[in-house]
């Protein structure tokens, strides 16, 4: 009995994000009091491209890439438009401004791999107890990585920016899906900024997919730690935003960690050397007394500008991964839940801020960061003008703690700045 209700939970996890819907248009910023018309210059740039990294497996169709693992990261790029609507429609609609109730579809995401990077570990040799590296491994993949570097510099001249937005998805998401995640994340914002998708081996709908994909995710942590120091290393790059749903949270802090503790032995500064001003947990699926560890044993904040994460205690997939781990997952932790140890902890953690989405089950329970109305506002906000809770552009409801508090009357305010922070 306990194996079939195991293969059931799993089955549901994987399945837990499945079909792609587009996203729902968020609640309206203040655009300097008026509403874009049909003649001004679109909200969006005209350039809809994005970069993509990924060591998911290459397959010979139009998705191309598949769910499965590959030991070698590929960047190239990655077009979606919406094949239903103009790019001022789209940009109307995607800033809450929309002349209509016509929702976006969006066509297939055009992907096209630049270059692909040897595989990891590289070869190496053991003499003596001396390691020595294959220097024609060594060099292409130096060779590689300077491609990659070359190639976001090249883009973040173009779009006179020097903030980069990387977006890390969560379980059974298709690369294209991952890409048209992004792309409405990143029209949300008005496309401030320039958008590197990590797209990590998810979706293959197997038996035990959740457990599966859950080692999928230990595997990439390496590929992501390179991708961010190749980003560190892009003198272009003035600031970095990290967003990450679900599992893809995990492997998200798991890197950051690991990067914290190589900047601490080489006596470097976290925040200096990889710039990331704000980490973006959606429904994180992390046991929620790691995630403690993690933020207040380790120090893990103070390497950050400031992490926003969004919870939603009744969240149905984090419920059955609870029941399946046995522990509390962070995305759906409240206050009154959380032990006098754990409400200690967050206390003195005062660049973390836990947002609890009231009426998340309105809209849907574990993908709210882009069918939630003001989440997809809030997080636009916060990119577009680095705002924090306590500040105007960010009308939360403080609760007790860390926590804040957003609902569906929530409706932000950029006051018509194009960025605080700077584009």
């Amino acid at each position: 009995m306990k194996l079939v209700q195991l293969l059931f939970v799993c089955a549901f996890i994987a399945g837990c994000t499945g079909t792609y819907l587009a996203a729902i248009a968020p609640n309206a910023w203040e655009l300097s009091g008026r509403v874009p018309s049909k003649g001004d210059k679109p909200l969006l740039h005209e350039n809809a491209e994005m970069l993509s990294v990924t060591n998911r497996n290459r397959v010979d169709n139009s998705s191309g890439y598949g769910d499965d693992r590959s030991s070698s990261m590929a960047f190239g790029h990655v077009t979606v438009e919406a094949a239903n609507m103009s790019s001022q429609e789209y940009a109307g609609y995607m800033t809450g401004h929309a002349n209509d109730n016509v929702r976006p579809i969006c066509a297939h995401a055009r992907i096209a791999e630049a270059v692909r990077f040897p595989g990891t570990p590289l070869a190496f040799a053991i003499d003596k107890g001396v390691l020595t590296r294959d220097r024609p491994a060594v060099a292409a993949y130096k060779h590689a990585g300077a491609q990659l570097r070359n190639e976001l510099t090249r883009e973040l001249a173009e779009r006179g920016t020097g903030k980069v937005v990387l977006f890390v998805q969560g379980f059974n998401s298709s690369f294209e899906d991952s890409a048209i995640n992004l792309f409405e994340l990143w029209s949300a914002f008005g496309r401030a900024g320039f958008p590197p998708l990590f797209s990590w081996p998810v979706g293959g709908h197997k038996v035990l997919g959740y457990l599966g994909e859950t080692q999928n995710g230990d595997f990439s942590v390496y590929h992501l730690k390179e991708t961010l120091r190749l980003i560190a290393a892009t003198e272009a790059v003035d600031e970095v935003v990290v967003i990450a749903h679900s599992h893809g949270a995990s492997v998200v802090t798991s890197a950051l960690r690991e990067l914290l503790i190589e900047s601490r032995g080489a006596g470097l500064s976290m925040r200096d050397t990889y710039r990331i001003e704000t980490l973006i947990l959606t429904a994180p699926d992390i046991d929620l007394g790691v995630m403690e560890q993690r933020l207040v044993a380790e120090t893990f904040g103070i390497g950050l500008g400031q992490i926003n994460v969004y919870l939603y205690p009744d969240d149905n997939a984090l419920g059955v991964a609870r029941w399946l781990f046995g522990s509390l997952r962070f995305g759906a932790a409240r206050p009154e839940q959380m032990s006098r140890e754990s409400r200690a902890v967050f206390q003195g953690v005062k660049p973390v801020y836990l947002i609890l989405v009231q009426d998340a089950g309105e809209y849907d329970r574990h993908n709210y960061f882009r069918r939630h109305p003001v989440v997809l506002s809030d997080i636009a906000i916060t990119i577009r003008t680095g705002a924090r809770p306590a500040d105007p552009e960010r009308p939360l409801e403080h609760l007790d703690l860390n926590f804040q508090s957003i609902d569906k009357t929530y409706t932000p305010s950029c006051f018509g700045s194009s960025n605080r922070s700077g584009q």
